[in-house]
């Protein structure tokens, strides 16, 4: 299941709220802004992997910040 629902979608308009040249930072900022609830959701996977790994043991999912660098990064490449 996916984490965030329709994220290209998502991630095309909170970039197009933004000023040219922002940064992941700023990307960041204003998607927890534009999407608190998203945020939320972004969080609480990140905490359930955690919960659910074996100590000792690491999961795939990077951590909330990082997802949304990536989920950035993704869109950015794409354009």
């Amino acid at each position: 299941m996916a984490v965030i629902l329709k994220k290209d979608d998502k991630v095309a308009a909170v970039a197009a709220e933004l000023p040219d040249g922002f940064s992941q930072e700023d990307f960041a900022t204003k998607f927890k802004e534009m999407l608190p609830k998203d945020w939320k959701r972004i969080q609480k996977a990140y905490r359930d992997h955690e919960r659910k790994t074996t100590p000792g043991k690491t999961h795939p999912m990077p951590t909330p910040e990082q997802y949304l660098k990536n989920c950035y990064n993704t869109w950015a490449t794409a354009r």
